[in-house]
């Protein structure tokens, strides 16, 4: 079978935390093992109108890859909310779509959202996103409303 190790550390206060974990998996052809080490933080200031900003990055490098030009990989985030805007809450986060390799370009993701209760147990919220893709694909936009129902 194939072995798999991690470890987490982290530290939270009411205001800010962070946390580093790390992973090493063997791959499913057992020929080396992928490691992923990951770093996370969040900061939400005790201040007026001020978002909480929340931001992550994360680095995995797997040994079976036959160059170096691609055996290691990354992603990140960034995202910053504002819980009272108005009746709701705003959120905007840039990051990257997908695992990129080493020497490429990150294909990145961008979304914004405003989350209302719109009645007693339901809860409202728009979201757009983009997301840049490579190639010869056309970039993609997107609207989506999401409803939630509490009882």
């Amino acid at each position: 079978g194939r072995d798999a190790y991690g470890a987490q550390v982290a530290y939270t206060t009411d205001n800010y935390g962070v946390s580093v974990a790390w992973a090493n998996i063997e791959n499913s052809n057992l020929s080396g093992a992928t490691q992923s080490v990951g770093i996370n933080a969040f900061y939400s200031p005790d201040l007026p109108n001020f978002p909480s900003i929340s931001a992550g990055i994360e680095s995995n490098h797997d040994d079976s890859k036959s160059t170096t030009i691609d055996d290691q990989t990354s992603h990140y985030f960034i995202g910053l909310q504002w819980d009272e805007l108005g009746d709701g809450t705003l959120g905007a986060a840039i990051g990257s779509k997908e695992p990129y390799a080493e020497n490429a370009d990150a294909s990145t993701m961008y979304e914004v959202f405003y989350s209302y209760d719109y009645a007693d147990g339901i809860t409202v919220t728009p979201l757009i996103y983009s997301k840049d893709n490579s190639g010869s694909t056309a970039d993609e936009t997107g609207v989506i409303v999401k409803t939630e129902f509490s009882f």
